[in-house]
């Protein structure tokens, strides 16, 4: 990813802005490749929000996001359990993806937001739309 370094300040980065991310956590999701769940964040030692400012500010100030953090398992998950089972129409794949790296994503989310747009076409992951 890249952005424009001078115009961002990681000092912006704040502990209560990584513990928001955090309280943003739903609880009882699988883990991910890491086998962490959000709890084991949610419910760790407050050190641990101050660690994980550190991490995110180095990550921004250096322009570089950890291998880790793109990897995830697919699991396929049915749509509709009264259909038809062995029709692959009815089924739907989700990501499960590292928990530290879905804290990242919300702190760049709220960074980042007002310069993310989607093609006016788009209807597929908006919400309150569809493709049907």
């Amino acid at each position: 990813m890249q952005y424009a370094g001078e115009n961002f300040d990681d000092k912006s980065i704040t502990a209560d802005l990584v513990n928001q991310c955090i309280e943003k956590l739903n609880k009882g999701k699988a883990p991910g490749l890491d086998d962490r769940t959000p709890e084991h964040i949610i419910f760790a030692h407050p050190i641990l929000v101050v660690l994980l400012r550190l991490l995110f500010r180095i990550l921004l100030k250096h322009s570089i996001v950890p291998d880790s953090f793109g990897y995830g398992v697919v699991v396929p998950l049915v749509k509709n359990t009264d259909g038809n089972c062995f029709v692959s129409n009815n089924y739907r794949g989700i990501t499960i993806s590292p928990v530290i790296s879905k804290i990242f994503e919300s702190l760049l989310i709220s960074f980042f937001q007002d310069q993310l747009s989607s093609d006016p076409l788009q209807f597929g992951f908006l919400k309150n739309s569809s493709c049907n």
